[in-house]
């Protein structure tokens, strides 16, 4: 096939791609939407007309999630196939600059400045004095905010479609933009910025730990992977205070050598000193529900077949975001959120009135506990009494967090207290191979794909740039935890490690999110 053969058929890839979307949309029962505008912000606070609420609504469809996939991913391919290579290399190698950006705009309040200054946006001389104003600048002596930088910041982004400039040197929100809006007022968060995540969906707060840990860990990948490289032997020298720079390097993270602490992530997120960070982290842990597109672990698992009072223990649950979603889905079940006793101290006091009246009846509990020791023998559950073995261990982006051999000890912990009717459930991202997976397995898995790609496309059979996210949390995990994002083969050969046998798995529409389960073998 020549060059513009390929270059066609991804072309009619993205016509026939939008107009599924538009069929969607025009084709509602209660009369034809538009699809949401990239200028106009939507609030997750705020009011919405019938007609904007359906229309993000819509967004999620599973029809219209596929052809935004495969729109995205013909579009990456064919600029990556005729933009200039070297402006594609500048572009991925400054990328960080955006990430930077981006952690500024929440940081800064910004998203919160402009959507209380309206839809005529404002201009950065007054977007500066309401940022300095909020941060105190006056009385703690701090510099000034410089305007001319605070203007390139906010023209890089609006070039990516994160902000818009209205004017010259007038910004307002967008739609991107305004998923990261708290809702807080700006006296709220003058008077009390540390709580500027606590109530809110939590991507406020992802946008924060990304742009800190993520960013300044994986920068130092290279240091860490290639410690006998020059750069890498002048950077601890300058890094170490005595100079000494030891091989091999006591860092054995990028995150290690970028914090320059000896501490795995989580025990460093429990100093004293990151007691906000880790209150954010717990928070972000709800945001990264986008990942799965929707609350679609409500509907992974036949939850509604299992009896009443069933005992399903969430184990490395964080504030509970998955038990929470679950029981307000589901009020017949019971759910024991386990996590560490920093983050249980701190769970129920992130939740709103209506999601602590489930923690206040007992439906939703949290017990501290390491998934790194054994499981108790019993487990006291409030209006069910002592249980020794749930009917379902859930493990949700915990797999995710840690090395492959850590990973086999928690599972065996779980395989362990198990009885022989005990399921598990893995929520995970699955990666799938960027080529089609032809390779034949003795023991197929239920729900595996060979390629996410339309049969006979050219696309790649991950879907390339409508997946990428993934993969750039793989490396993210990599850099921070020394983990890693696994294909279906990995986890499963972790899973069997510990003596279970992965029985199915099932991708979330759009996603590369997946439910896994597993019974004991």
């Amino acid at each position: 096939m020549t060059t513009f053969a390929t270059l066609r058929k991804l072309h009619a890839l993205v016509g026939d791609a939008l107009g599924e979307i538009e069929r969607v949309y025009t084709g509602q029962p209660e009369g034809a939407l538009d699809y949401p505008a990239l200028d106009v912000p939507y609030y997750a606070t705020a009011a919405h007309t019938r007609e904007q609420e359906a229309a993000e609504k819509l967004t999620a469809d599973p029809k219209v999630v596929g052809a935004a996939n495969t729109l995205v991913a013909a579009c990456g391919q064919l600029i990556a196939s005729v933009h200039k290579p070297f402006f594609l290399y500048a572009e991925a190698g400054m990328s960080d600059n955006l990430t930077s950006c981006l952690h500024f705009l929440e940081a800064s309040h910004t998203v919160e400045i402009l959507r209380a200054a309206g839809t005529d946006g404002l201009h950065v001389n007054d977007i500066a004095r309401t940022i300095d104003d909020l941060r105190g600048a006056k009385a703690s002596g701090a510099d000034p905010l410089n305007t001319s930088t605070l203007s390139h910041i906010l023209r890089l982004l609006a070039t990516y479609h994160w902000v818009r400039e209205v004017k010259p040197d007038v910004f307002t929100n967008n739609r991107l933009s305004s998923m990261i809006d708290t809702g807080k007022t700006l006296d709220q968060l003058r008077t009390s910025p540390e709580s500027k995540h606590d109530g809110t969906d939590g991507v406020a707060a992802m946008v924060s730990f990304v742009g800190d840990e993520f960013l300044k860990s994986v920068a130092h990948l290279t240091d860490q992977l290639l410690p006998t490289r020059e750069r890498s032997v002048t950077l601890r020298k300058l890094l170490d205070e005595d100079r000494k720079t030891p091989l091999p390097p006591k860092y054995k993270t990028p995150f290690n050598l970028a914090f320059r602490t000896e501490l795995g992530y989580f025990d460093w997120l429990e100093l004293p000193e990151n007691q906000l960070r880790l209150r954010e982290f717990g928070r972000a842990m709800t945001g990264v529900r986008g990942w799965e597109g929707g609350e679609n672990i409500v509907d992974a698992f036949p939850w509604k077949e299992l009896p009443n009072d069933t005992v399903i223990i969430d184990v490395g649950g964080g504030v509970g975001s998955t038990s929470v979603a679950l029981a307000e889905a589901y009020p017949h079940l019971r759910f024991v959120v386990e996590d560490r006793q920093h983050v249980v101290d701190i769970a129920p006091g992130v939740w709103g009135p209506a999601q602590r009246a489930l923690i206040d009846s007992g439906r939703v509990t949290f017990k501290a506990h390491s998934f790194f020791d054994p499981q108790p023998a019993t487990i006291d559950v409030p209006g069910v009494g002592a249980v020794s073995s749930p009917s379902i261990y859930v493990i949700r982006g915990c797999t995710h967090n840690w090395p492959d051999e850590d990973v086999i000890t928690m599972l065996r912990h779980l395989r362990n207290a198990a009885a022989p009717t005990t399921q598990l459930l893995i929520i995970d991202m699955i990666l799938p191979l960027a080529c089609a997976d032809d390779a034949e397995d003795s023991d197929p898995i239920p729900g595996a794909e060979r390629s996410l790609a339309p049969e006979g496309s050219p696309l790649l059979a991950n879907l390339g740039r409508a997946n990428a996210n993934g993969y750039l949390l793989d490396l993210s995990m990599i850099a921070v935890l020394n983990a890693k994002e696994r294909t279906l083969r990995e986890i499963s050969a972790l899973a069997r490690a510990a003596e279970w046998r992965v029985t199915g798995t099932r991708r979330a529409p759009g996603s590369l999110w997946a439910y896994t389960s597993a019974k004991s073998v």
